[in-house]
């Protein structure tokens, strides 16, 4: 199966996305990908495909790249509900070949292949939020959707290379960031932290603001906040819940910690990026007419498939 990669100075073309969600007993359509690439986030899981000869299984926090010129299918019908986000793009040379069936080959800055797990993907849904809420009628729209695919392409290129670093001093500080998010409930201080590690307090500090570029306090709190983000945009619990589920149990820090790393508040926040393109196995991606309908109309497009621009 083909890596994707793509240079530091390259944009890439968002075409469409979306969150699609089904009950038990649905099966992914076979789709052929024409020139085009498709980066599904699974949330909810198992999944069950066959991607070009690879037959793989996607559970939460899946990532999963297809390549141009790949037939996907679904191999067995889900037992549970299951959700995922879809996201098609073009790269800056599939756009001009997508008639040509050969390996696109980048000078590789930004290389990914095709599957990964991921343990924390809070900061890659709000993003992808962010794309999916740009106002398509605005003058500049595709400037901003393209530069945001990018940018989600980069923070998942980030987030591989930092699991995948082998150096002591990255093992140690991922091995700390890990700790520090399963034990966030409790708010740890830098001596919790440093004795994870049986290290200098002052030590881990500077190690974090090194390589994270920032310090442990800090970390925690955006952590938090991106918990609030995810929770604001995909569910409707209250602000005073929110706050709570983020590990805050004062709620007028929470909003002050919010405003300060967000730009805006909670409620803003949600108004802005909690509305995004929905469908399943019985309405099409993009308006609400029934799946069977729009085969007559467009012949046998699964869900997830992009619209022609």
């Amino acid at each position: 199966m083909n890596n994707f990669s793509l240079n530091e100075k390259q944009i890439v073309t968002f075409m469409a996305g979306g969150l699609f969600s089904a009950d038990p007993g649905w099966k992914h359509k076979s789709r052929y990908h024409h020139g085009d690439y498709e980066l599904m986030i699974c949330l909810k899981g198992p999944i069950h495909l066959q991607v070009g000869e690879n037959n793989m299984t996607l559970n939460s926090n899946d990532v999963l790249m297809i390549p141009p010129f790949t037939l996907m299918k679904g191999t067995e019908s889900t037992t549970t509900s299951i959700e995922f986000y879809w996201l098609h793009f073009l790269s800056p040379q599939s756009k001009f070949q997508v008639q040509v069936e050969k390996q696109l080959t980048v000078n590789p800055m930004i290389a990914l292949s095709h599957k990964y797990h991921l343990n924390n993907i809070d900061s890659l849904l709000i993003s992808v939020h962010e794309l999916l809420t740009v106002d398509s009628t605005l003058t500049f729209s595709q400037n901003q959707q393209d530069l945001l695919i990018t940018l989600i392409l980069i923070k998942l290129a980030n987030s591989i290379g930092i699991k995948n670093d082998t150096g002591k001093n990255n093992a140690l500080v991922a091995q700390l960031k890990e700790w520090i998010r399963t034990n966030i409930y409790r708010s740890p201080s830098l001596d919790d932290i440093a004795s994870v590690a049986e290290l200098n307090p002052q030590y881990v500090s500077r190690l974090f603001k090194k390589h994270v570029g920032m310090s442990p306090k800090h970390y925690m709190i955006h952590l938090k906040i991106q918990t609030a983000q995810v929770l604001l945009i995909r569910t409707n619990l209250s602000i005073k819940e929110v706050s709570n589920y983020a590990y805050y149990s004062d709620d007028k820090l929470f909003l002050k910690q919010f405003k300060k790393l967000s730009g805006v508040t909670p409620s803003e926040f949600r108004t802005m990026y909690q509305k995004i393109y929905h469908n399943n196995q019985v309405i099409d991606p993009m308006l609400p007419i029934p799946e069977e309908v729009t085969q007559q109309l467009a012949g046998d497009r699964d869900p997830g498939a992009p619209l022609k621009k």
